[in-house]
């Protein structure tokens, strides 16, 4: 199906553009047919699904492939523990699927309505020291090409392909299936508490070894942080149902509606913001909820906002957070949303930001009405200088200069993209900037920063 031309604009607001023509194809034959008219108009392709990432990765002034139609699961193989799903399937609806055969996926970032490519794409990650991301789970998949062919691939058939695919940011061409490792279903016991974040900070290594995931959200201006640890079992575990009686209470008004007060009341008086940061850290009690991973993993997200998230190498995480606190109260900056902080274990995919080590991530947001290259350019500086490497899906100011020495396999992955994509078709501003032109590693002058937004003042 091909639309009008119209405005396209991401989840955040921090990315926006207005394409020649808009798809939105049902099956692989139409994903081809679309790819095929595009080349053949001389137009340029992007692919989309739910717009979650914050960076201009998806804009395109040529033709956009909405692929949020397109989202079945085509098989579950029970006894291999795999599925094969179409690419525009959310994570939430995927894991869904999967728990009516008694599987789920390994390991789930927070975001359920992702869609799967966008997911593995942007390599989102979750957490927990022993689990690698999302595109580790990934066994094989189907690529629509520049050439308008479908190009099938997997560890056994052209696995160079395929370890450049599971994380490609859209470079490669367009994804039409995934095959996913799946495991057992499995169910989760999180317990959420309010704890000084000095004694988290000095417990981290040891909080993240003895609980299967871990992680903490610090509010800025304040010794408070709220610590997430989540034990895996088989069974059942006792505690309340995160979809039970009284959810809806929990997890949509007082975290989502409450919160988005607060950051309404940041807006109309922006010194009154280190008062309610307090006030948000109160407010964050204990609670326990046990259920299926899926419904502990998946959050709702009504509060929009911006985010800088990157990757570090685990022993800097704690220094570089550190380094962070110092910063902003060094600076005055005023900053109303918590900073979340996790670890993952390392993988083997070029472009990953976890490649060759265990990896920990430190992510700030901004609320989405206000500014944020001001603090994020102050956070990337001290990230940069604990080699740090930026979340594909997230804002940040690097360009390929000074992300390629970042990545061992750079180049074995520019090498993939040139054969697949000589010419182009799937690259936009934002792939010229990071990755350089086909051919050309080095970005376009100009090309220097990310998204729509680049917003001056405090965050």
């Amino acid at each position: 199906m091909v639309g009008a031309r119209a405005d396209w604009t991401n989840w955040a607001g921090t990315a926006a553009c207005r394409p020649a023509a808009v798809d939105a194809p049902a099956s692989e034959e139409e994903i081809v047919a679309a790819v095929r008219a595009a080349v053949a108009a001389g137009q340029r392709v992007k692919a989309v699904g739910s717009g979650h990432s914050f960076t201009d990765i998806a804009c395109t002034d040529g033709r956009l492939l909405r692929l949020d139609g397109y989202d079945r699961v085509l098989e579950v193989d029970v006894e291999r523990g795999t599925a094969t799903v179409q690419s525009g399937i959310t994570l939430e609806n995927l894991s869904r699927v999967l728990a009516g055969f008694d599987l789920a996926l390994e390991n789930l970032g927070d975001v359920g309505y992702q869609t799967i490519a966008g997911a593995i794409s942007t390599a989102t990650h979750g957490t927990g020291e022993r689990w690698r991301n999302l595109s580790s789970q990934v066994c094989g998949l189907r690529l629509v090409t520049a050439a308008g062919e479908v190009l099938e691939c997997s560890p056994e058939r052209d696995p160079e392909t395929f370890k450049a695919a599971q994380v490609s940011l859209g470079a490669l061409g367009v994804i039409s299936t995934v095959t996913l490792r799946c495991v057992p279903a499995f169910y989760l016991r999180s317990v959420q508490e309010r704890q000084r974040l000095d004694e988290l900070l000095e417990r981290f290594d040891e909080r993240c070894a003895e609980h299967d995931h871990f992680e903490f959200f610090w509010w800025p201006h304040t010794p408070w942080a709220q610590a997430i640890a989540n034990r895996r079992s088989p069974e059942p575990l006792p505690g309340k149902p995160r979809r039970g009686p009284g959810s809806y209470l929990t997890d949509v008004v007082l975290d989502n509606h409450a919160f988005g007060l607060l950051q309404g009341l940041a807006r109309l008086n922006r010194s009154w913001i280190p008062r309610l940061t307090a006030l948000s850290a109160r407010a964050m009690g204990r609670r326990e909820i046990a259920d299926r991973s899926h419904r502990v993993f998946l959050n709702q997200r009504l509060v929009r906002f911006a985010e800088m998230e990157y990757a570090l190498p685990r022993e800097q995480l704690v220094p570089a957070l550190k380094e962070v606190r110092r910063m902003i109260d060094r600076t005055g900056l005023l900053v109303s949303f918590p900073v979340e902080v996790r670890a993952v274990a390392a993988d083997d995919i070029p472009l990953s930001p976890a490649y060759g080590r265990p990896t920990g991530y430190i992510a700030a947001h901004v609320f989405h009405r206000f500014e944020y290259e001001r603090y994020f350019r102050e956070v990337e500086a001290i990230m940069t200088a604990h080699q740090g490497r930026p979340h594909w899906g997230k804002l940040h100011f690097q360009d390929a200069a000074g992300l390629r020495p970042r990545y061992p396999l750079w180049d074995r992955f520019l090498a993939v993209r040139d054969r697949l994509d000589p010419q182009g078709v799937f690259a936009n501003p934002y792939l010229d900037r990071v990755l350089g032109r086909p051919g050309n590693p080095e970005p376009p002058a100009g090309q220097g920063r990310s998204g729509r937004g680049s917003k001056q003042g405090d965050g």
